[in-house]
């Protein structure tokens, strides 16, 4: 149970923990389901949308890291003691 991550409720943005721009995070990477790291580099609310705008470690095209949007609800803390 102890390595259970919770998912945020897909229905409750409001009661949801925002990551601010630049914080390290666990993401569901777009078109799987699967977490890997990420940046964050924009939040829901200064997109005025649901989900966070990423880029996501080691996801090099053309060498240079994408931005990719991710719906709020797949966005997760980076656990304490997760090994870097």
């Amino acid at each position: 149970m102890s390595c259970i991550l919770p998912f945020p409720k897909r229905t409750d943005l409001s009661n949801t923990q925002e990551f601010l721009p630049r914080k390290q995070v666990l993401a569901v990477y777009p078109g799987t389901t699967a977490l890997y790291k990420a940046v964050v580099i924009s939040t829901p609310r200064k997109r005025k949308s649901d989900e966070y705008l990423l880029e996501f470690d080691d996801d090099e095209e053309d060498g240079t890291l994408p931005q990719r949007t991710v719906p709020f609800h797949y966005v997760v803390a980076v656990p304490k003691g997760h090994r870097q």
